[in-house]
């Protein structure tokens, strides 16, 4: 009886090990959302928040040209966009207000998993368009929409263009709207047809520029990592976002950052515990920014040029371009400023709310 209560005993614990140990750490245990101040707390506590030379003059706004823009307004309006956007309108039959607690029932989990969409209200109240179903706005609107994004449903990597990719939110719109707990009807704004030719339009802007202007300074072996950060840093380079190196832009017009620093070495980007113990010494170090989302592509690409030569003085290796040829900068400024007036002929200008929504 004893041997068989031993056995039991040992069983129980067999199942308790497995059932209570800790499961394998995935890749994504590892990652984490910190603000830049843990980040430079993450620097110092390294080591790796000095720099031995000080190179952030190159890093010149005075040579930049951004326009002017002034934060938005508290109450600013947010409405929908006919140049991207197809917008069905929701007509209430006996005018009766939308309550929030009502269509965010119809706009569900399901609703937006599936059918992606951003839903405008204008209110009364407030006298302005804004997100309807987003925290901290109005409870009841007078007027709701539905607004689609044409070149998201259609941007694919082949992209097809029937009509269906559209005729499926009519159909889903008619089924939720029965469920309302007042009558309402559908109003498209325009015709399938015509949404199409606008996702065409916008899907063959968006191959045609949206492009990086990109730099590579290119080792003969490969760089000794501490080097290398001390040498992004030396040029004013900060690192955070992303675990790479970013010249940010402190203005209220164009992309986040001005440019930024990657690798093709594996993993693409930096972490600064494997810089201090000697493991990551990259083979290249790429500088890069898109230019339709930048605020000023032609002077940003001079101080990356200047950046690049700096860290080529530092470092050694080659300054090729983004088909690992040796840089002809005169062909690349040539060419880039070539792109950006095809862009503004064709109504696009860099760093404007259009071409960040675009690209």
């Amino acid at each position: 009886m004893t041997l068989y209560i031993l056995l039991g005993l040992l069983v129980l614990a067999v199942i308790a090990y497995f059932f209570f140990r800790q499961k394998p750490k995935s890749g994504l245990d590892n990652y984490f959302i910190s603000p830049q101040s843990q980040s430079d707390n993450r620097l110092k506590n390294l080591d790796l928040n000095k720099s031995s030379e000080g190179a952030s003059y190159i890093l010149d706004t005075n040579k930049l040209s951004i326009p002017n823009i002034n934060k938005q307004k508290e109450k600013a309006e947010y409405k929908a966009d006919p140049e991207r956007e197809w917008i069905i309108n929701l007509i209430s039959a006996d005018g009766a207000s939308f309550k929030k607690e009502d269509f965010n029932k119809m706009f569900d989990y399901d609703w937006r998993s599936k059918f992606s969409s951003t839903i405008y209200g204008f209110s009364n109240e407030e006298n302005r368009w804004t997100y309807a179903d987003a925290g901290g706005t109005p409870e009841i609107y007078s007027k709701l929409q539905v607004a689609v994004d044409v070149q998201e449903v259609f941007n694919e990597e082949n992209p097809t263009y029937e009509p269906q990719k559209l005729k499926r939110y009519i159909d889903e719109l008619e089924k939720r709207i029965k469920k309302y707990p007042t009558k309402l009807s559908i109003e498209q704004t325009e015709t399938l047809e015509s949404a199409i030719l606008k996702a065409k339009k916008l899907v063959q802007l968006n191959q045609e520029f949206n492009f990086d202007a990109v730099i590579v300074l290119q080792a003969d072996k490969q760089f000794k990592g501490l080097e290398m950060w001390d040498a992004l840093q030396s040029v004013g380079l900060k690192w955070g976002d992303g675990d790479l190196f970013h010249w940010s832009n402190e203005k209220n017009y164009g992309h986040d950052q001005h440019f930024s620093v990657w690798t093709t070495t594996e993993p693409g980007y930096f972490f600064p515990e494997e810089i201090k113990d000697g493991n990551m010494n990259p083979q290249n170090l790429v500088f890069g920014f898109s230019i339709p989302r930048s605020a000023d592509p032609k002077n940003i690409y001079e101080i990356m040029l200047n950046s690049v030569k700096y860290c080529h003085r530092r470092l050694g290796g080659q300054i090729l371009d983004r088909n690992m040829k040796p840089l002809n900068e005169e062909k690349e400024k040539r060419e880039l400023s070539a792109f950006i007036k095809r862009m503004e002929q064709k109504g696009l200008k860099a760093g404007s709310d259009k071409a960040l929504r675009m690209f």
